[in-house]
């Protein structure tokens, strides 16, 4: 449990940065939005440098629910919105 009490916010804006390299890599959405949630999270810890380690973790669950299901939204509206194969002409 120590391990916890460690963090700082260089290491959420750190693990943002690997996110959204990992996004550059392989475009899916999903990388890019738990990138968000752990900046997030970095700019919270940087103004309030005395929150737990496990209420860190925990604000980075919340923020990742939300904005995997945004998302999630985003790339269903995305393949709404490209045509299929089958209206390509010949």
């Amino acid at each position: 449990m120590e391990a916890f009490y460690i963090l700082n916010h260089w290491h959420w804006w750190a693990l943002a940065a690997l996110l959204v390299v990992g996004e550059i890599l392989g475009p899916c959405v999903y990388f890019l939005a738990l990138g968000i949630a752990a900046a997030v999270v970095g700019l919270v810890v940087r103004f309030m440098p005395g929150l737990g380690g496990l209420w860190q973790l925990g604000l980075f669950i919340v923020l990742s629910a939300i904005a995997l299901a945004l998302a999630k939204r985003v790339r269903q509206q995305r393949a709404k919105a490209t045509p299929t194969s089958a209206t390509k002409l010949d």
